[in-house]
């Protein structure tokens, strides 16, 4: 444990290479002094053929000290099995962030989605404020709070979480006023039992600290609370977790996210989402961001032996792709 720096960092590499550097590079610039290890976990599958992105990243990163993980499946979000979750690390570490986790052995673990951009210490912050002292699972920003209709009520907000405690009829009374975009998952949660944390609340994975003590100790599969990185039963990824926590008396501190730094800010509409399923959305945000990329920072200049690497890798790729299109036409042919 390095005590002079510590924190570690996560990230989930899903595509998105200029993005993934502009999101660490720019939180470098304002929290190095805090940090130790960036692990970055690979996605078993990468978006719209973006397979070799990840070199441009490690390139960016080569002064830096960077752990890789490359989990065996591919994390489809949805219900999950809690025994299974358990038993089964290979599942448990496809689960975002859970690698980084439940391995690292540093003090915190500091989370962060791939299209960021920093312009403040937040790590800092989060140090100033007392998350030490007061022994916080975790913090940043709180709530899901735009699709919350306690919230839309201004009964809650995200420095108001725990002082908002309704009852299931009057949880139920507030969601039932309002059409927001899961009402009805969110009602059908709150009919089945599981009233506070709201379901849309929770510590959320753009950017936030975690008390990695704490979250080994209480989550699995040493613990019972459910993984940070699983959406469960729930409405959204960590909404389970942080219900399972909260109710286990642990504490969260809320922080204003746009006071540090800014979510899908290459993005016209700023829903870096939607940049997976649109390939034209996936090039102008890369393309924007590597603008940035070049205007304060240096963009990575690739080695003769990786553009080797990556041809190499290209080439299985489109054998492996060539050989499923084949597939898929004997199969279409014998049934």
């Amino acid at each position: 444990m390095n005590p002079k720096n510590p924190v570690d960092v996560s990230i989930v590499y899903f595509g998105k290479p200029y993005q993934t550097l502009v999101s660490l590079l720019s939180l470098l610039k304002y929290s190095r002094q805090h940090i130790d290890t960036i692990h970055i976990s690979v996605e078993y599958k990468q978006p719209h053929g973006d397979i070799n992105g990840i070199y441009t990243v490690l390139e960016g990163l080569k002064n830096e000290k960077v752990q890789l993980y490359y989990p065996t499946q591919f994390y489809q979000l949805g219900p999950l099995d809690y025994e299974q979750v358990k038993k089964d690390e290979k599942l448990r570490w496809s689960l975002p962030y859970q690698y980084a986790l439940e391995k690292s052995t540093n003090q915190y673990l500091f989370i962060l989605h791939n299209d960021m951009l920093f312009h403040a210490d937040m790590i800092g912050d989060m140090f100033e404020k007392g998350f030490s002292k007061r022994k916080l699972a975790g913090a940043g920003s709180i709530g899901q709070c735009w699709s919350c209709p306690a919230n839309w009520d201004n009964k809650c907000s995200g420095s108001k979480q725990e002082s908002y405690v309704p009852s299931q009829a009057e949880a139920i009374a507030v969601h039932e006023a309002h059409a927001t975009p899961r009402q009805k998952l969110d009602l059908e949660i709150i009919r089945s039992g599981r009233v506070y944390p709201l379901p849309e609340c929770r510590l959320n994975e753009y950017a936030c600290l975690v008390n990695l003590q704490n979250y080994q100790h209480n989550t699995l599969p040493s613990g019972e609370s459910r993984c940070f990185g699983g959406v469960w039963n729930g409405a959204d990824l960590g909404t389970s977790w942080f219900y399972d926590m909260v109710n286990r008396g642990h504490r969260f501190q809320h922080f204003v996210l746009e006071d540090y730094a800014l979510h899908s800010p290459f993005n016209p509409i700023g829903q870096g989402s939607q940049d997976y399923s649109k390939a034209d959305s996936y090039r102008i945000c890369e393309n924007r961001a590597k603008e940035h990329l070049k205007e304060h920072y240096e963009l990575p200049v690739l080695s003769s032996a990786t553009q080797i690497k990556m041809g190499i890798n290209r080439a299985k790729f489109n054998a492996r792709k060539a050989a499923g299109q084949v597939y898929a036409r004997l199969w279409k042919l014998v049934h």
